[in-house]
This record gives C-alpha cells, sequence and structure tokens, in this order.
C-alpha cells in the first residue's frame, strides 16, 4: 500500500470517528435540553391551588377532591386538557363542570348544580332532588323555598341515587309539577299526594292540579293568587285545560 493511500484512510477514519463524536454531542444536547423542558413545565405547571366558583349545595372540597383522585392531577397543563377532551370525572349533582388556569400552577374550576326541586324527610335529614327525581344532597338542614313532597311512599333514599315510588306514574307527575312550579317561580310549601290527586301548598291556599300535571295549568297559579289577595280555600284546576277554561274556588279553611 502506497504512504499517500495509507494517510487517506487514517484521514477518512479520524474524520468518521469526528462526526460519530459531533453526533453523540448533539444527541447528549438534544437530551438535555429536552430533561430540562420537560423539568421546567414540571415545576411551573405544578399544582399548587385549586379555586372553585358556581357552586351552592356542593362543596368546594367535594368539587376538589374528585379533580384531585387522578394521581396525574399533580399537574394543571394534564387536567386541563383531560377536561377539555372530555375524560375529567365530576359529581353526580352537577351539570356542568368547566377547568382552566388562572395560572401555570392554579386551577379555575367553574360548576353548575343540578337545580333543586324539592325535597323529602327521612328522620331528621331532608333529602333534597332535582327534575328527574335523583337525590343531589342530604343534610341536617331544612333549605328554604323549597317543597316538601308528601303523601307518597319513596325507597331508595340515598345520596345520587333515583327515588323509587310503588305508584311510578304519579311519582312522575309531581316530578313534573316540582319541575314547572320552579319554572313558574312559584314556592309552595309543599306539594301532596292525596287519593291520586296533586295538591300544592302556598300559604292559605290547597290547589287542586289532578293527576296529570300540565304547564298550562301551573301557568294559571300566579296570577289568580295575586287576585285571591288574602282568601284561604281550595284553588280547583285539576279540570283545567286549553279546551276547558273554567276555574273555581271555594272559601273553607286549609288544614296543615
Amino acid at each position: 500500500m502506497s504512504k499517500g493511500k495509507h494517510q487517506a484512510e487514517e484521514r477518512s477514519q479520524k474524520g468518521g470517528k469526528k462526526k460519530k463524536s459531533h453526533r453523540l454531542y448533539a444527541a447528549v444536547v438534544l437530551i438535555l435540553a429536552a430533561a430540562i423542558l420537560a423539568l421546567g413545565i414540571l415545576i411551573l405547571f405544578y399544582r399548587q391551588a385549586i379555586e372553585v366558583s358556581g357552586n351552592g349545595y356542593c362543596t368546594e372540597q367535594e368539587i376538589v377532591n374528585i379533580i384531585q383522585e387522578d394521581k396525574y392531577s399533580i399537574n394543571t397543563i394534564y387536567v386541563v386538557v383531560k377536561y377539555a377532551a372530555g375524560y375529567g370525572e365530576k359529581l353526580p349533582c352537577l351539570e356542568s363542570m368547566k377547568v382552566g388556569m388562572k395560572n401555570p400552577w392554579t386551577l379555575k374550576v367553574t360548576v353548575k348544580e343540578k337545580q333543586i326541586v324539592g325535597y323529602v324527610k327521612e328522620g331528621k335529614k331532608y333529602f333534597y332532588f332535582d327534575k328527574n327525581g335523583m337525590v343531589v344532597y342530604e343534610s341536617n338542614v331544612l333549605r328554604k323555598g323549597l317543597p316538601s313532597i308528601t303523601g307518597v311512599e319513596v325507597r331508595n333514599i340515598q345520596l345520587y341515587e333515583t327515588l323509587e315510588c310503588d305508584n311510578a306514574q304519579i311519582f312522575e307527575e309531581i316530578l313534573e309539577t316540582s319541575k314547572e312550579v320552579k319554572k313558574s317561580n312559584l314556592n309552595p310549601d309543599k306539594i301532596v299526594c292525596e287519593k291520586n290527586q296533586i295538591y300544592l301548598y302556598i300559604g292559605k291556599v290547597r290547589i287542586n292540579l289532578g293527576n296529570s300535571v300540565s304547564s298550562e295549568q301551573v301557568a294559571q297559579i300566579k296570577p289568580i293568587m295575586e287576585k285571591l289577595g288574602e282568601k284561604e280555600g281550595t284553588l280547583h284546576l285539576e279540570n283545567y285545560s286549553e279546551d276547558r277554561t273554567t276555574i273555581t274556588f271555594d272559601i273553607e279553611e286549609i288544614s296543615e
């Protein structure tokens, strides 16, 4: 082998080693840069606080707890992306739950609770339910402005479970009544089922809605109540419909 050829091979080998060295160096730099970036993200977006708004009967701690159930929830980016993608858990009493960031280390949670339409009492405890009959809240304290439901035997009175009744049809009508009075901004003291007839009690007036309740019936209550003033008695709306518009009022003493 000639001397010139041997020297060329040596230079080629040295050049190859330098290229490999540069590639290795570049790879190490990229790995270090990625590690530093990942560490920076972990530190900057390390969750330190959760702020909750929009809740009333549901406690802030209950909402915080369900977010913290996920072991990866310590990272705010992870939590925001998870909820944005629709994979985040929420309490059954919530209609909606939106999660964002107030700053990189603070989650901002905005919730909308399911509306309470009434309650049943068992022992010393009050069980509050939504328009579908699901118990969304329980407490030893009475919340004012909501009607109690009496006259029907309900079962399965547990938080986040749907109330059950032997007479499913009349219970459905009671739920419909609760929903309609809420929509009409009425505040009955109670909703009572007597002999398969549904009655609303508002002050000194008892309102008979029959066994099938409609929005048209409930819409008549407020204007009529304004005209009745302090009168005491029973308002008959059980036969009211678009075709039958006769409404009667019997002056009588209403027992509690």
